[in-house]
């Protein structure tokens, strides 16, 4: 059964896993950010959340190839943002993304310095 959970101390080992078959890299101590995994029968996706000031940013958000273009990479960044939210964090920013498109699809708008969205907004979509 699909779910959507805060990671674990063992989920990490699944997030640097899934960024390895991406070959993203995540310049971050894990667990010094917010991460949440999606398990089916085992873990296919994450995000991984830093947030610095007012802003939650995105440095890690990736689902496995088998389960993608079936909304499950839209549901880890709502259900993440939505819980950065209610700790009162306003705006989500992605840097340096390799997928762009996902962002912008959903509602994420372009600046000179990444791709940034009024949470709030997001969230009414």
């Amino acid at each position: 059964m699909f779910k959507i959970k805060f990671a674990s101390e063992e989920d990490l080992k699944y997030i640097k896993k899934i960024a390895d078959y991406f070959k993203l890299s995540l310049l971050v101590d894990l667990n010094k950010c917010i991460n949440m995994i999606a398990t089916d029968e085992k873990p296919f996706g994450f995000i991984t959340i830093k947030v610095d000031d007012d802003t939650a940013y995105i440095i890690g958000h990736a689902v496995l190839p088998e389960y993608q273009m079936k909304g499950y990479g839209t549901m880890l960044l709502k259900v993440a943002l939505n819980n950065v939210y209610d700790f009162g964090i306003k705006k989500a920013c992605v840097k340096n993304s390799i997928s762009d498109d996902f962002y912008i699809g959903n509602h994420f708008k372009k600046s000179d310095n990444g791709l940034y969205v009024d949470i709030e907004e997001l969230l009414k979509k």
